[in-house]
């Protein structure tokens, strides 16, 4: 079994997702007041292409692999809030520093690579709230309240979590809600010992979800396996926690933008 990543673009008016990157969400706003939208679903697979060889590659490699993709948007400032209601009771009372960690990962660069951390990004947890994520339960986005949002639900089959991230003209992010599936997948936040089936470590989830909010696209799978940002990962790895040395540089190029 693996799990993938499939990026899609749509607009706030559109009724279905719509392949088209940067689609302004109003089209009457003037410029510097368009606001875009980008959604990404991260999915799971029951091909075989990722193999355990893939999964379990040296952090050397890891080191060594510089590859990153980016995208039109980047973070400058974002406030981020927490709503558990219906996480799964097993990680109840630690999905959220799970969580926490992940955005504290992208927010500083934090790697396996000994690499200095980053300060040109600023995430901040802003408590819990009864705000929902504006992402329903087929997979779409509902809205945006500029709230950044993480909470739990029902997301439509092989759907771990989706991402609505909100940017501006200037390619600012000005809210990401995070939807993660409560129903059909075992999550855990400490690896369990002999992890079989399909259980699946919350903290790479959301490092890689974060990765998106903060601007970064997917990288190939084949070659840069070691990645966080490789669109494929197996149940029960916990191996991509840590930023890469191409996510890390990945990060650097976007605050250079």
């Amino acid at each position: 079994m693996r799990r993938s990543i499939t990026t899609l673009a749509a607009t706030a008016l559109a009724a279905t997702a719509v392949i088209i990157a940067g689609q302004p969400v109003t089209s009457t706003a003037a410029a510097d007041d368009q606001v875009f939208l980008v959604a990404e679903a991260f999915t799971y697979d029951e091909g075989d292409a990722v193999t355990a060889t893939a999964t379990a590659a040296s952090a050397a490699s890891a080191c060594e692999d510089t590859t990153y993709a980016l995208k039109t948007w980047k973070v400058g400032t974002l406030t981020w809030l927490y709503n558990g209601d219906g996480v799964p009771a097993n990680i109840a009372s630690t999905a959220l520093g799970s969580i926490t960690t992940s955005t504290n990962t992208v927010a500083k660069g934090t790697n396996r690579c000994g690499l200095t951390n980053l300060t040109t990004s600023t995430y901040t947890y802003g408590g819990t709230t009864t705000l929902k994520p504006q992402v329903s339960s087929t997979a779409t986005c509902t809205g945006n309240d500029n709230k950044s949002v993480t909470g739990w639900g029902t997301l439509p089959a092989k759907v771990l979590a989706y991402t609505c991230t909100y940017y501006n003209a200037k390619g600012v992010v000005i809210a990401s809600d995070t939807l993660i599936d409560n129903i059909a997948y075992t999550w855990f936040t400490t690896k369990p010992a002999n992890c079989t089936g399909q259980q699946y470590d919350l903290e790479t989830t959301l490092t890689h979800e974060r990765l998106h909010t903060a601007g970064l696209g997917h990288v190939d799978q084949a070659n840069n396996a070691t990645q966080t940002m490789t669109p494929a990962s197996s149940p029960c790895d916990t191996s991509r926690r840590l930023l890469g040395a191409g996510d890390y540089a990945g990060l650097k190029a976007l605050a250079a933008k």
